[in-house]
């Protein structure tokens, strides 16, 4: 059976893990019947429609559906950021971000360059964590604890994907590496503590030069669509297309 050219949805644009490729066929671990999701198959030019589903996608994800892994909260271990002109570096670490499963859908795009298709994702995010501030010459570094609110982070996912007929003759979607570069859309908003010198030595930092603050968003919310990414890929190992995704002749 030959495939036409369909578009699908951004819930299933992701890389699958877990496939054995046997005679240009997917071999699925197991053959149960799928049981129904709490949401309709929808057309990919019915933004409305993908935009309720994703929001149900993202509670199945926190609830852990076909063992998926809870994204909202998220725990990001670390970023770092080094300034060698200012002879200064900073960190953030044991980042706790929350607002993940309110990110809306904004766009989703199609007959990119080099044949991508790619989605646009709005996020409000909101986290805590440890920031320290080393500088060259001080043996120690300065620490405080960060609050942080981040508005508006666009994310754009750019992909290519395929077709393939699993040996259970359903049709999977398999996605090559995506891409993800992300846009704030204002400067995030933040508050430290404690009340202390480090504290002070801190802000006065990032009052200066507030792309740290740009930095530090960019890669919290970059880092945070490769863990739904993988989620994504779970998902879509597991659940035939039939059951998200509309033909364009249906």
């Amino acid at each position: 059976m030959v495939l036409g050219r369909v578009h699908f949805p951004f819930c299933v644009v992701l890389v699958l893990q877990t496939l054995l490729y046997c005679d240009g066929q997917i071999a699925q671990k197991s053959y149960d019947p799928m049981p129904p999701l709490p949401f309709p198959a929808c057309r990919a030019d019915h933004i409305d429609c993908l935009r309720r589903s994703l929001r149900t996608f993202f509670f199945l994800m926190d609830s852990g559906h076909f063992g998926m892994q809870p994204v909202d909260p998220a725990i990001i271990n670390s970023v770092a950021l080094a300034l060698p002109e200012l002879h200064t570096s900073f960190s953030l670490r044991r980042v706790n971000v929350t607002g993940a499963r309110w990110t809306k859908l904004m766009e989703r795009r199609f007959n990119l360059e080099g044949g991508k298709s790619g989605v646009i994702f709005s996020s409000d995010l909101h986290l805590t964590g440890q920031i320290s501030m080393e500088v060259a010459g001080r043996p120690e570094p300065h620490h405080a604890h960060i609050t942080m609110d981040i508005h508006g982070a666009e994310s754009n996912i750019t992909y290519i994907g395929n077709i393939l007929r699993g040996v259970d003759n359903e049709d999977y979607i398999v996605i090559g590496p995506e891409r993800i570069a992300v846009r704030n859309m204002r400067i995030p908003t933040y508050f430290l503590q404690p009340n202390s010198e480090d504290s002070y030595i801190i802000d006065e930092a990032l009052q200066q030069k507030q792309a740290i603050l740009d930095h530090f968003s960019n890669e919290i919310t970059a880092a945070l669509m490769h863990s739904i990414v993988d989620n994504f890929r779970l998902f879509s190992a597991k659940v035939p297309i039939k059951h998200y995704y509309k033909y364009y002749n249906e």
